[in-house]
């Protein structure tokens, strides 16, 4: 996907034809959005799968929820919000012994509840390039995105993301990126192109939900695919269907392997996979 991902598809034969696994069902679910009239948003839980080294945040494969909705970028964080707040306070009132004996406490739950009402019923949010100015950040708490080329942009690390969590109190949005920071497919915030109109919402391990309002127009599919050196005529169909019906919609994915380890107080999602699958080992079943 060019400049700004950080992904790739893991190869498959099937029936003698070369395809990929899905990384998401984004492309997907955003299709859909576009066949009937009427539908005000379309989900799925499901396995996605990376081909990347498996780590303490990332795995080859994974169960994803992912969202798309017709709306603004405000308008996703909302639906998110009430969605992950809903997930919360089902482990609080329904499995708080489980997740007492597995955490120790439940006490960051609670928080998060009291931190969310604490703000009017919405969390906290920061630009990156405000969060880049906090005397708290140094060095080792962002990247450039190329390098050997600094013209292109910065990018939080895992450190930075987490001194931001402690800095506001256990969840923060990260809003704002520089866009080639992320993948084409994030809507720009206006006309100098240079920032998307996304955000990931960090819990106490760092990012665990993305969140990114989509182009509505195919012209600026056509710039971002242009800006991010990724050949148009890959995803000439993505610009199509832009075409045929220019609609404004906003997703987001949430690793249910990191929500989990968040939930369970554990800092490494590879010990939260039922079946694991990674990199470099064989596992049975």
């Amino acid at each position: 996907m060019g400049l700004g991902s950080d992904s790739e598809p893991v190869p498959v034969t099937v029936l003698g034809q070369q395809t990929y696994l899905a990384d998401s069902m984004q492309f997907a679910l955003e299709y859909c959005l576009r066949i009937q009239e009427g539908v005000p948003g379309v989900c799925y839980i499901n396995t996605s799968f990376r081909d990347e080294d498996p780590d303490a945040m990332h795995l080859n494969q994974f169960y994803h929820v992912e969202c798309e909705l017709i709306g603004t970028y405000h308008q996703g964080i909302s639906v998110a919000e009430q969605y992950i707040t809903k997930l919360v306070s089902v482990f609080l009132h329904n499995h708080d012994n489980l997740v007492e004996r597995t955490a120790g406490t439940t006490k960051h739950l609670v928080a998060f509840l009291e931190h969310l009402r604490a703000n009017g019923n919405k969390l906290p949010q920061i630009t990156v390039e405000d969060a880049l100015r906090m005397s708290i950040m140094d060095h080792t708490c962002w990247k450039y995105v190329v390098p050997s080329d600094h013209a292109k942009g910065r990018a939080l690390t895992r450190v930075g993301e987490v001194r931001l969590v402690e800095y506001f109190g256990g969840a923060v949005w990260l809003t704002d990126m520089d866009h080639l920071s992320v993948p084409f497919y994030q809507a720009f915030t206006d006309e100098s192109h240079t920032k998307a109109r996304c955000a990931d919402l960090l819990l106490t391990n760092g990012e665990t939900l993305g969140l990114g309002e989509r182009h509505k127009e195919a012209k600026d599919v056509h710039a971002a695919l242009q800006k991010h050196e990724v050949a148009s005529e890959k995803y000439s169909w993505y610009t199509a269907i832009r075409e045929q019906k220019a609609i404004k919609t906003t997703g987001w994915g949430l690793g249910i392997e990191r929500f989990l380890a968040w939930v369970l107080a554990h800092d490494d999602i590879r010990n939260l996979t039922l079946v694991p699958r990674m990199r470099g080992f064989s596992f049975a079943p």
